[in-house]
């Protein structure tokens, strides 16, 4: 009892002897050096190469995205329960959803400590219309007014009432100053081409290693980075490394269950379990013969069982994937589709009525015209591969399992130089996800599509969202496996301010590494999320205080939402 009586009365000597002089050292741009002169706070996780931090060189892949949101800062953003303002404090649109108003935060400067203004705003959509960035291109954009230095607006060619939602939470803002004079953004490099507004710097990038090491932004409007450098590496072994205190944080995911598991009972570490916002896909080529038979199709579905997949190679790590792709725990998910139960029965008999007969004994299926039904099914997955390679076998479909990476996968995909495939991706919460097919075309679906992203009366547009996925579920341009399970395993000691935003990151990315965690939030003390800060929540933050995790001015933040 005595030990927290002397705390609350260090909390309150904090508050009032210190708010003013905090205060004004912050403003002043002398940071707290408390923190700082215990050591450098340097945090790694595990990682591969996902291409350069910009918007245009980028992976575009969500790891990629999160590299470079570290960087560039949007007009929105997402922590924890949804949307919240970010480079803009407040936004408005007209009755149609065609013209949305942006009021830009004030005093925000880029890395370099030139201002940010809303001439970057209408530049960077300007010039994303001629240079498309890697997961935007500004096509839905008819131009954009600067009505003053912090006021913007944002002229759509048609309704878009899902523009916070699809585009100002994803799309990075660039400086005029840097980017006017680029050329070609694919290939600019070096201090200039990283120079954004986000929390963190970009020091060094060495794509063979899979290396990327970021230093503080100490000019990020939103306050000074809990750590001083953040590095993304290459290792072996997650699971070893973060045992060995080569990493402080990975992610485990599907079949890594059983890595997962091994750090459930250990005291040095925590576990925050994702929302699973990931789908694992079987595409078919829907303009090759014989994948561009619809019912062909189906009878390689029912000849895949998904269940025992889950089972077995997932080893429980996943669940049984929605034929329609989005996932059963978002609000758009449609009920009662077709799941394709495993009936090799019926696979053999859709076959046979399709004529495709296994004429010369050799156990494997014949064209009509002669010729065993043989296909490479590429993938960047060998266990699951080989799992459907042996599903297949049985109803008579010869397929070559060939692995390979993401990046030598995704240009097959595009190019549309498969049969069969196996890839996947995140942000299936939304309905945005709905339009990642290869080699599909349906004009019916196009035009759904379209018009569930004009339509303001969300019911109605729950509708169309649903009448998506039912399409999907019946025409298989895919088909879905399963959806796996995340888990983001981490020191606490190092960095405890990890966390799986709710939709995914800016587009549903479902990875932990918003860059909220390098941001300092004293409503993250609410420890029982009640709208409270209470005695005890505030002697944790003083007790951080004293051990170097946090600093003075951040102490009393904390302090001063206990006396509101």
């Amino acid at each position: 009892m005595n030990k927290i009586i002397a705390m609350l009365s260090i909390a309150i000597l904090l508050c009032s002897a210190f708010s003013g002089m905090a205060i004004a050292k912050e403003d002043s741009g002398m940071a707290d050096v408390t923190a700082a002169s215990a050591g450098e706070k340097v945090v790694k996780i595990s990682g591969d190469d996902w291409g350069y931090s910009t918007p245009f060189a980028h992976y575009p892949r969500g790891p990629g995205y999160i590299r470079m949101s570290f960087i560039f800062d949007t007009l929105t953003w997402k922590d924890k329960n949804g949307v919240i303002p970010w480079l803009a404090d407040s936004w408005s649109s007209s009755y149609d959803a065609k013209t949305w108003t942006f009021y830009l935060h004030r005093g925000v400067k880029w890395s370099d400590g030139e201002p940010f203004t809303a001439d970057d705003v209408k530049f960077t959509f300007d010039y994303t219309k001629e240079h498309p960035q890697k997961w935007y291109k500004a096509k839905e954009i008819d131009h954009v007014a600067v009505l003053d230095p912090y006021t913007v607006e944002i002229h759509l060619k048609e309704s878009r009432p899902t523009f916070i939602e699809d585009v100002t939470g994803s799309v990075p803002i660039i400086p005029e100053h840097i980017w006017a004079d680029i050329t070609d953004p694919n290939k600019f490099r070096g201090d200039e081409a990283v120079t954004g507004t986000g929390p963190l710097k970009l020091v060094e990038y060495v794509p063979e290693q899979g290396y990327y090491e970021y230093g503080a932004n100490t000019k990020c409007f939103k306050g000074k980075s809990l750590i001083d450098r953040f590095i993304s590496m290459e290792v072996s072994d997650d699971a070893l490394a973060l045992e060995t205190g080569d990493i402080d944080a990975t992610s485990f995911w599907g079949k890594e269950i059983v890595a997962k598991e091994e750090f459930e009972n250990n005291p040095n570490f925590e576990i925050i379990t994702g929302p699973s916002f990931w789908v694992r896909k079987l595409y078919f080529n829907c303009e090759k013969y014989p994948t561009n038979n619809k019912t062909f199709r189906h009878a390689l579905a029912y000849g895949i069982d998904r269940k025992k997949l889950v089972e077995q190679v997932m080893l429980g790590g996943a669940r049984v994937a929605n034929t329609g792709i989005i996932h059963p725990d978002s609000p758009w998910y449609k009920h009662g589709l077709p799941g394709y139960k495993y009936n090799t029965t019926k696979a053999n008999e859709i076959l046979d009525s399709l004529g495709f007969i296994d004429t010369d004994d050799n156990e494997v299926r014949n064209y009509p015209g002669g010729g065993d039904i043989e296909f490479t099914l590429f993938t960047n997955t060998k266990d699951e591969a080989n799992f459907i390679h042996d599903n297949l076998e049985v109803i008579g479909i010869k397929t070559e399992v060939k692995v390979m990476s993401w990046k030598e996968l995704d240009p097959i995909l595009k190019n549309g130089e498969f049969y069969i495939a196996i890839s996947g991706h995140g942000g299936i919460v939304q309905p945005r996800t709905l339009y990642t097919f290869y080699s599909y075309q349906n004009d019916e679906y196009d035009e759904i599509y379209k018009k569930q992203l004009r339509t303001m009366d969300e019911d109605v547009r729950k509708e169309l969202v649903g009448e998506l996925q039912t399409i999907i579920a019946d025409d298989l341009p895919v088909y879905t496996l399963y959806h796996p399970l995340m888990w983001a395993v981490y020191n606490p000691d190092k960095l405890d301010t990890w966390f799986y935003t709710k939709g995914g990151v800016a587009v549903g990315i479902p990875i932990a590494q918003n860059k909220l965690i390098f941001l300092f939030d004293a409503w993250r003390y609410d420890a029982d999320e009640d709208g409270i800060i209470d005695k005890s929540e505030v002697i944790d933050a003083i007790q951080d205080y004293f051990d170097g995790r946090i600093t003075k001015g951040q102490a009393i933040e904390v302090v001063k939402l206990y006396f509101l």
